[in-house]
C-alpha cells in the first residue's frame, strides 16, 4: 500500500509524563466500527520502558511506534519522570472520492522506528501547550497543524522503512557481505581476492572496488585486520612461539606477520603482550551492586556462556574458557567455540583455576562466588536482562558500547526488512507458542530463547496459557504430551534435536498438534532454541525458509 493514496485523520492528541511507573491504557474505541483507530507513541525523553500487550520494548528518545486498536499497552520509567507524546488517529485507503477504512499504515506495528530525537523535536515544535502535562482538547487550527505532523512523523517512519528495503536489493552487497562472514570463519585459509570474487559472483577489480565500498578497506587489507586482531589474543593467552601463532592465523611467514603486526598496532608482537600484562584497573558495579575492581583491558575472560557467551563474541571478545560442555554441535556458532576451554556445564572453580582468568563473567548467581572471586574479579549479570540490555551492559563493561549499538541497529534494520519479506506469511498479532521436545521429555517456551525472537522482534503474541508463565517469570516448564494443545497459538514452533527432528513430527500429540493448525507449524532444529546475539541475527536470515517449511 502507498503512502500517497492514504488518508490520516488524527482523533486526539496529547504530552503525557511517565513518573516511575505511570499506566496509559491505549486509546478507548467509541465503537466497535473503529477498527482503524490506531494510536503513535513518540518518546520525548531517555529510559522508557512500553509494555505491549505485556511485552516489553525499550524506547530511546525520538523512538516512535504504532499500536494497533486490539492491543493494550502500559508505559514506565527508568529515570523517575519521562515524557511521551501520543497522536490517536484512523487510516482511510482513498479510491476514486470515497474513503476505505483500513487497519494501519504500512508500518510495522508493535516495533519501536529509531528516528533521529533532533528531527522528531523539530517536526513536533515547541508550542507551550505541548509541555503540558495532559492536553485532552485542542482547538480546530491547533488539531489542524498536529494532523499535518502527524503525517510528517509517519512519512519518516515510511522512509526509514524504504531506506532498509533500497539496501536490501542491492544484491552485489548482500554477496559481499557474504563473502565477509566467510573471512572472519575462515581467516585461517590460504584466502585470495580471486576466490573472494568468484563467490561473490564478480570479476576481481569489480568485486575489490564494491568491498571497500562498503568495509573502507581492501579486501586484502581487510583479511589482515582480522588475522591480527586474532593475533592479539593468541598472544595474550597463549606462550606458543610466533611461528605457530603466525600459522595459526594464516600466515605462512613469521616475519611478514611481525611487520605487518607493527605496522597496524605500532608494537612488535611480543612488546605487544608485555604491555598487556601491565594493564590498569577500573571500577564496574554489578547488578548485586558490588563495586568490582577489574582489569582495564582484561584478556583472559572466562563466562559461563548461555546468556553472555554469544554476546562477547558479537563485540570481538573470545574469552579463554566458556562453560560449553552443553552448547558443543548444539550452537549455530558452535565453529567459533573452537579455541574456547571448556570450564564444564556451569562455572566449575577448579577448572577454572586452571585458566588463570583476568576476568570472570555470569548470567546468574552462583553459590560458589566467594571462591570464584577469589580466582579474579567476578561480575554477576542481572537474569532479568533481555538481549539488548545485556549486550549493553556486557559492551559496556569492556568499553565497547559503539559495538552494541551498531550491532543493535544492524539488526533492528534486519527485522524491518525481514518482517517485510514475510508480510503475507503471517500477521502482526497472531499468537505463538514455542515447544521443545529434547528425548520423551516435552517443554513450552516461556520469554526465553527462539520464542524472544518471535515476541519481541517478529510481532507475534504469546498464547493465553503461555503468557500467564511469562507473567509468573518462567523461562519454561515441562508439560505432559496430552497438554500440548492446551498451549496452542495461531501458529506453532516445534524444536528438536537434529537426531529427533525428521520423526518428530510423527509423535501422536505433535501431529495432532500439527492438524490444529494447519499451514501453520513448523518444525525447526533446537540450535534456533539460543537468545543470544549470534543465533538471533542469523535466524532472521533463516526465517523466510522457516516459513516455506510448514506442516
Amino acid at each position: 500500500m502507498n503512502f500517497a493514496c492514504l488518508y490520516t485523520r488524527l482523533q486526539h492528541y496529547d504530552s503525557f509524563q511517565v513518573n516511575q511507573q505511570t499506566a496509559a491504557m491505549s486509546y478507548k474505541k467509541r465503537n466497535d466500527t473503529e477498527t482503524n483507530l490506531c494510536t503513535l507513541l513518540i518518546a520525548l525523553s531517555h529510559g522508557i520502558r512500553l509494555y505491549v500487550d505485556k511485552i516489553a520494548i525499550d524506547l530511546r528518545q525520538g523512538s516512535c511506534i504504532l499500536v494497533l486498536p486490539v492491543q493494550r499497552y502500559t508505559v514506565e520509567s527508568s529515570t523517575g519522570e519521562a515524557q511521551l507524546a501520543r497522536f490517536t488517529f484512523e487510516t482511510f485507503e482513498v479510491k476514486g472520492r470515497a474513503l476505505h477504512p483500513v487497519a494501519h499504515p504500512p508500518l510495522l506495528c508493535g516495533y519501536p522506528y529509531r528516528l533521529l530525537y533532533s528531527q522528531v523535536k523539530q517536526v513536533l515544535g515547541n508550542e507551550v501547550w505541548m509541555k503540558n502535562q495532559f492536553c485532552s482538547s485542542l482547538s480546530s487550527s491547533e488539531m489542524a497543524m498536529m494532523q499535518g505532523r502527524l503525517q510528517l512523523i509517519l512519512g519518516m517512519m515510511g522512509q526509514l522503512d524504504q531506506q532498509a528495503i533500497d539496501f536490501q536489493n542491492e544484491e552485489k552487497t548482500k554477496m559481499i557481505q557474504h563473502t565477509i562472514q566467510y573471512m572472519e570463519q575462515h581467516y585461517d585459509e590460504d584466502l585470495t581476492v580471486e576466490q573472494l570474487a568468484n563467490m561473490a559472483g564478480m570479476v576481481r577489480w569489480q568485486y575489490s572496488q564494491q568491498f571497500k565500498m562498503l568495509t573502507g578497506k581492501k579486501p586484502t587489507d581487510y583479511l589482515v585486520h582480522l588475522r591480527i586482531n586474532q593475533a592479539k589474543e593468541l598472544l595474550c593467552n597463549s606462550t606458543e612461539p610466533l611461528n605457530k601463532i603466525a600459522l595459526q592465523i594464516g600466515f605462512k611467514d613469521e616475519y611478514y606477520f611481525s611487520r605487518c603486526f607493527h605496522k597496524l598496532t605500532g608494537n612488535t608482537p611480543r612488546e605487544y603482550a608485555n604491555i598487556q600484562l601491565h594493564t590498569q584497573q577500573r571500577t564496574v558495579i554489578d547488578s548485586l551492586g558490588r563495586k568490582i575492581l577489574v582489569p582495564q583491558d582484561a584478556t583472559r575472560i572466562v563466562t559461563d556462556g548461555k546468556h553472555t557467551l554469544g554476546e562477547l563474541l558479537v563485540l570481538g571478545i573470545s574469552p579463554i574458557g566458556a562453560a560449553i560442555s552443553i552448547m558443543k554441535d548444539n550452537v549455530i556458532y558452535h565453529n567459533k567455540l573452537r579455541n574456547i576451554q571448556s570450564i564444564g556445564y556451569w562455572a566449575d572453580p577448579d577448572k577454572i583455576a586452571q585458566l588463570q582468568p583476568e576476568f570472570i563473567l555470569l548470567s546468574y548467581y552462583p553459590k560458589d562466588l566467594q571462591e570464584l572471586n577469589a580466582l579474579a574479579p567476578t561480575v554477576v549479570l542481572d537474569k532479568k536482562f533481555r538481549l539488548f540490555e545485556r549486550l549493553r551492559y556486557i559492551a559496556k563493561l569492556f568499553e565497547r558500547s559503539k559495538a552494541a549499538e551498531k550491532w543493535i541497529t544492524t539488526y533492528e534494520d534486519k527485522v524491518r526488512l525481514v518482517r517485510r519479506q514475510l508480510a503475507d506469511v503471517y500477521v502482526t498479532g497472531e499468537t505463538a507458542t514455542v515447544y521443545l521436545k529434547l528425548g520423551e521429555k516435552l517443554y513450552i517456551m516461556g520469554m526465553n530463547g527462539l520464542a524472544s525472537s518471535l515476541y519481541e522482534s517478529l510481532g507475534f503474541r504469546p498464547s493465553e496459557k503461555v503468557m500467564h508463565l511469562i507473567e509468573e517469570g518462567e523461562a519454561w516448564i515441562e508439560i505432559q504430551h496430552q497438554q500440548i494443545s492446551h498451549y496452542a497459538g495461531d501458529r506453532n514452533f516445534v524444536l528438536a534435536s537434529r537426531k529427533e527432528l525428521h520423526t518428530v513430527s510423527h509423535c501422536p500429540h505433535i501431529s495432532a498438534l500439527a492438524e490444529l493448525s494447519p499451514g501453520k507449524t513448523h518444525f525447526l532444529d533446537a540450535i534456533w532454541n539460543y537468545d543470544d546475539p549470534i543465533t538471533r541475527g542469523r535466524l532472521l536470515e533463516e526465517l523466510p525458509n522457516i516459513f516455506k517449511r510448514m506442516i
